[in-house]
């Protein structure tokens, strides 16, 4: 039985030593507005290939809870074939970062301060048309799916998904062909 992604928070800070950001989570701690770049190069059943192979899927997390959007990152960090590369607390900070790394993946929370999601939606969508994004919220996933999708968004999830499905629809979302942009 998959745990829901908040139960895992407890687990998971004491199993890094209480620390949200982890062992590796850069001199910042891995805070929101980050940028970080590393992974697994050649990462087996990654979506994403390059002249040397396949390369690990570089996501972008945009969450205005720290601990959900800390834990979203721990969990893909566990997995070969993703690597965080920034993390913001707001849409805005979620473009701007989305601009300075050009990811393959954005997870993009609904209710966040400055700007929120579905607004910053067509604005990453602008700066990285081939990129994958998933809508990640707390509200059910059909009261917000049409204007998502209408957007550009390629999935809509609720954030009381459990880990396991969570990793296996991202897997799916970037196993599909890129947009058209």
């Amino acid at each position: 039985m998959d745990r829901n992604i908040a139960a895992d928070l407890g687990a998971d800070e004491a199993a890094d030593g209480g620390t949200a950001g982890g062992p590796d989570a850069g001199a910042d701690g891995g805070t929101a507005g980050s940028v970080r770049s590393g992974g697994l190069a050649g990462a087996p059943g990654s979506a994403f290939t390059t002249p040397y192979g396949p390369a690990p899927v570089r996501v972008v997390v945009a969450d205005d809870a720290d601990g959900v959007r800390e834990l979203i990152c721990l969990l893909l960090d566990m997995e070969p074939d993703f690597t965080i590369v920034g993390r913001a607390a707001n849409g805005a900070e979620a473009v701007d970062v989305v601009a300075q790394t050009g990811p393959d993946l954005v997870l993009l929370d609904v209710a966040m301060p400055v700007l929120d999601g579905i607004a910053a939606l067509p604005r990453i969508r602008r700066l990285v048309p081939g990129a994958r994004v998933v809508v990640f919220t707390g509200f059910s996933a059909y009261t917000v799916r049409d204007e998502a999708v209408a957007l550009g968004a390629d999935d809509v999830m609720e954030k009381g998904l459990g880990a396991g499905p969570l990793i296996d629809r991202l897997r799916a979302v970037c196993a599909r062909s890129a947009p058209a942009g």
